[in-house]
């Protein structure tokens, strides 16, 4: 979650939603008669004697006052619900009731008559620094270079290919490009390009520095120069971040079935996860997104006693796996002995 302004006299916050654990957060400091504003889509109308006629779906900016809200973990949403405040006359009813659809890359703006301390410190809680984006768009004649960081595209820089005689050997020219991505010290790395240009290099990373290639994401872009690596942020960007984070939920789950197999530092299961929170033994909470909703107190308990939680997603091997086993578990601080 990223927090991109915070007026305590105006009473509101403006937030990015970054990820679906952002969600389960939002929903816990949401309060009836909050004012709630985000962009949306909504259908032009235009009244022509007797009947309505609609025309295309438009971006819009509209303010609503939530009355109600519901969390849904499989759609990585959250749906907020009220009757409007503000927005374009044209296109919106004052006081007819809409949606906002909250996911993760929407902005969005919360107003309260009051500010709890707990409610801001949940969300300073879940404010999370962007990991930074080394962008590489290649062809058979340059690769251009650029960094992605919260404050915007910073470019690096370009490498030609030089051709020596009458020799093809694109060898330094690859070697030149691995420098610069591991000058870059960054753990995400996006490759991309118009042609096959990308999985010849991608290949020779592979062979040369394996290492390096486990933090290459391979994408496809029309063009290099600027205009490619613009292309590649705005499609690719949260793709491939949404990719690390299912990277990290199968490394961690990988972690907890190896302790499974031990019988050593974990709890699997409501009973044991349970007795596991009344001794305080967790150091890190495991849910399934589908079991949100029936593992809520565990939560809140794990967070009073500062255990760190995570929202494991099904889309993966490991994830499914986990949630065929109850879709609740944790990484254990010190052993317990489950009572019978």
């Amino acid at each position: 979650m990223k927090i991109l302004k915070l007026d305590r006299k105006k009473r509101f916050i403006q937030l990015k939603i970054e990820n679906p654990e952002d969600l389960w957060h939002l929903e816990k400091i949401l309060e009836t008669g909050d004012i709630i504003t985000s962009k949306t889509l909504r259908k032009t109308s235009v009244k022509r004697e007797d009947k309505i006629e609609y025309g295309k779906k438009i971006p819009v900016t509209i303010g609503i006052k939530a009355e109600k809200w519901e969390l849904r973990p499989e759609m990585h949403s959250l749906r907020i619900t009220g009757p409007i405040l503000s927005g374009p006359k044209d296109v919106i009813t004052l006081r007819s009731y809409h949606t906002h659809q909250i996911e993760p890359g929407n902005v969005l703006k919360i107003e309260k008559e009051k500010w709890k301390p707990y409610q801001l410190e949940r969300l300073k809680k879940a404010k999370v620094k962007q990991p930074e984006i080394f962008v590489c768009v290649i062809d058979r004649e340059q690769a251009d270079f650029a960094l992605l960081k919260e404050s915007g595209v910073h470019t690096k820089g370009t490498v030609y290919f030089r051709k020596v005689f009458e020799s093809e050997d694109r060898s330094s020219f690859y070697r030149e490009i691995i420098k610069t991505l591991k000058d870059s010290h960054t753990d995400i790395i996006i490759l991309a390009g118009p042609g096959f240009e990308k999985e010849n290099l991608y290949k020779f990373i592979q062979e040369k520095e394996p290492e390096l290639s486990k933090k290459i994401f391979l994408e496809s872009c029309s063009d290099t120069g600027i205009s490619g690596i613009k292309e590649v942020i705005k499609k690719s960007s949260l793709k491939v971040l949404k990719e690390m984070r299912l990277k990290k939920e199968t490394e961690i789950l990988e972690r907890f079935f190896e302790e499974l197999s031990k019988e050593g530092l974990v709890a699997y299961g409501r009973k044991e996860t349970q007795e596991a929170l009344s001794f305080g033994a967790i150091e890190t909470l495991l849910v399934s997104e589908e079991k949100i909703h029936d593992f809520e107190d565990f939560m809140q308990e794990a967070e009073k006693q500062r255990a760190k939680i995570i929202i494991i997603s099904s889309e993966h091997e490991n994830g499914e796996r986990f949630l065929h086993l109850g879709g609740i578990g944790a990484l254990l601080r010190f052993s317990i002995k489950v009572c019978d």
